[in-house]
């Protein structure tokens, strides 16, 4: 009777476990041998077909991936009528369910990636605010033309750090990426 019941319990763990599994979303290039895994949490920006065919861009978190659906940011719906109203026109909440099949070209945003360009920004921020003092306490240049000095600065270096960590998608799926789900990593 002990062993009936220890084997009923190991069988409700293991399939409570397995029911608990989280599903991942994989980008598979054969040809490279290289896979990309997106869990949900990560950053992703992608390039797909809209409902007219048309091709649209979206960055944003993963917050579920299905066997045929990926959502990005969280679903107005959930967050209540005050919410909603607040952040309906705000671009950075943005909500798309998109299908997977139509998924044109992705990129995958790494916490460590975003943190650096953030960290970039940052430094650009306190370094052109440096300079700007640094202009003003020596006073050879006008007033109009330390605020130029100090715009086109944080303007190059912003423009150059855009440049050098891109967020628009680079993989795409016309160069041999496929999409798969699933809870383990497939093989090559």
């Amino acid at each position: 009777m002990n062993n009936l019941r220890l084997f009923l319990l190991m069988l409700f763990i293991a399939l409570y476990c397995a029911s608990q599994a989280q599903t991942n979303l994989y980008f598979i290039n054969r040809s490279k041998h290289k896979i990309i895994e997106v869990k949900t949490g990560q950053q992703l920006s992608l390039k797909y077909k809209g409902y007219l065919g048309q091709p649209e861009f979206a960055k944003q978190t993963v917050t579920e991936i299905t066997d045929s659906f990926i959502y990005l940011g969280v679903d107005p719906e959930l967050l209540g009528d005050l919410f909603k109203k607040s952040i309906s026109n705000n671009p950075k909440f943005i909500y798309k369910k998109v299908l997977l099949k139509d998924i044109i070209a992705f990129r995958r945003m790494t916490v460590g990636r975003q943190f650096f360009k953030s960290s970039m920004m940052i430094a650009t921020i306190f370094g052109t605010g440096y300079l700007l003092t640094d202009l003003y306490q020596k006073n050879k240049f006008t007033t109009l033309e330390t605020l130029g000095i100090s715009f086109g600065v944080g303007i190059g270096t912003s423009l150059l750090i855009n440049l050098v960590l891109p967020e628009n998608p680079k993989c795409f799926l016309s160069d041999g990426w496929e999409v798969t789900t699933g809870t383990s990593m497939p093989k090559l």
